[in-house]
């Protein structure tokens, strides 16, 4: 997959580049009477995004909204500064992450606090959106754009409180955000996204399940870009999730610190890309990402979720 793939005729894949890494973060540009960008990702990628929505065949005056799966950097941390350059924009999230688009403080506050002097070096400026620009959305519903382009809100909390995810009608496409992990294409295998502090295994295995019910053609991935098979990648996507879970649960009956969580973790990790063993430069990329996660977000967000009482699945 380049910088673009066009996946229908109103629908379109933009790998972001962020940090000049291919295949790790999407944008999805839709295309109706008007036009919508799905997760814009941070401000360091957005010329980047831009220069492909040009390609594609638009300017970016013509854009007419940002839609957000949820408001964490990495997917919204462009918001301000694009509705700051193009006043015509509208940002639109999940009722509960809009008043972090108007006020980030707290955004940058943890961004800076999980990835200290690199935070604004690899995500950049995190600008509050006018208030006059952003707009609430709630589970249930319907962005049109006309020419048939319909997409339908699904909340689906687990990841984050306000994340959703949106379903787009004509072609049957689930742009899912977050709410089913990640997926690495190269490796083909899908792994948790459980970040603290709002990460709730019990709601997110709800939303893989609620969105299964949709019986999607199509899964487009935040992390990253579409899937072979909408079906294989739901149960995928739900059994890992309750078996790193249980990984947790077990770890934190013995040595129960982060440190030893974290090692389970990566070791559970190393053993779904082992068969890359035999392409060093893709398994060392993919090694250092998953020891990261494991780190950083995924042993940190199961850790919070069951010392506050959660369940084991």
């Amino acid at each position: 997959m380049g910088t673009i793939e066009k996946l229908h005729a109103h629908l379109f894949a933009i790998d972001q580049r962020w940090l000049d890494h291919a295949k790790f973060a999407s944008t999805y540009l839709l295309v109706g009477d008007r036009v919508a960008l799905f997760d814009t990702g941070p401000t360091t990628v957005i010329e980047h995004v831009l220069d492909a929505v040009r390609e594609i065949g638009y300017e970016p005056e013509e854009i007419d909204c940002l839609i957000f799966s949820h408001i964490h950097v990495d997917h919204a941390g462009a918001a301000g500064s694009l509705c700051r350059r193009y006043p015509r924009l509208r940002a639109l999230a999940h009722e509960r992450g809009v008043p972090h688009l108007a006020n980030p403080s707290k955004l940058v506050e943890s961004m800076r606090r999980v990835f200290g002097e690199n935070a604004e070096r690899w995500y950049g400026a995190v600008e509050p959106v006018p208030g006059a620009q952003l707009a609430p959305l709630a589970d249930g519903d319907v962005i049109d754009l006309g020419r048939g382009v319909r997409l339908r809100v699904i909340h689906t909390p687990g990841h984050a409180v306000h994340h959703l995810s949106l379903f787009e009608e004509k072609s049957g496409a689930l742009l899912a955000g977050e709410a089913l992990g990640v997926y690495f294409p190269e490796a083909e295998v899908h792994f948790p996204s459980t970040p603290p502090p709002e990460f709730d295994l019990v709601r997110a295995v709800g939303s893989i399940e609620k969105l299964a019910a949709l019986n999607p053609r199509q899964i487009l991935f935040a992390h990253f870009g579409p899937v072979p098979s909408a079906e294989t990648s739901l149960r995928a996507a739900r059994e890992v999730l309750v078996d790193w879970g249980r990984i947790v649960h077990h770890a934190l009956q013995g040595q129960g610190d982060i440190a030893h969580v974290s090692e389970k973790l990566s070791e559970a990790a190393l053993k779904r890309i082992a068969h890359l063993s035999d392409r060093p430069e893709l398994y060392g990329r993919y090694k250092s990402l998953v020891e990261y996660r494991s780190r950083y977000t995924c042993g940190p967000g199961y850790v919070r979720y069951f010392k506050q009482g959660g369940s084991v699945l």
